[in-house]
């Protein structure tokens, strides 16, 4: 157990591919949680994506959260979901800029394909 608390702090890992959420272990403070932001269009315009920040662990994310939507548009929200209406379709990497209880700040990304 030992080991795996050293080597989980600087441990890192994403998974992308089309449709698929990208997941992150982040180490804030000596502990290790995962973290991921999942998204899908909305029903009534598909460039309009909803976004929602998603965690486990004993840290609690700060409600503020900056989001970079990859096409230039920034916004701070209050919340862990927030939505944005891309003007043309193509592949986005979104980032949403989140602060633990802790006080450890780190980016969440996820690529997002605008039909």
């Amino acid at each position: 157990m030992k080991l795996l608390k050293l080597i989980l702090p600087m441990a890192f890992i994403g998974l992308s591919s089309c449709g698929k959420t990208e997941e992150s272990i982040v180490d804030c403070l000596g502990e290790s949680f995962l973290t991921n932001v999942e998204h899908s269009a909305s029903a009534e315009n598909v460039k309009t994506i909803n976004f929602t920040v998603g965690h486990s662990g004993e840290q609690q994310l700060n409600n503020s959260i900056k989001w970079n939507f990859g096409d230039g548009a920034q916004q701070t929200v209050t919340g862990k979901s927030a939505n944005h209406t891309y003007a043309q379709a193509g592949v986005y990497n979104a980032i949403a800029t989140v602060t633990t209880s802790g006080g450890c700040t780190f980016d969440v990304k996820e690529t997002v394909n605008v039909q």
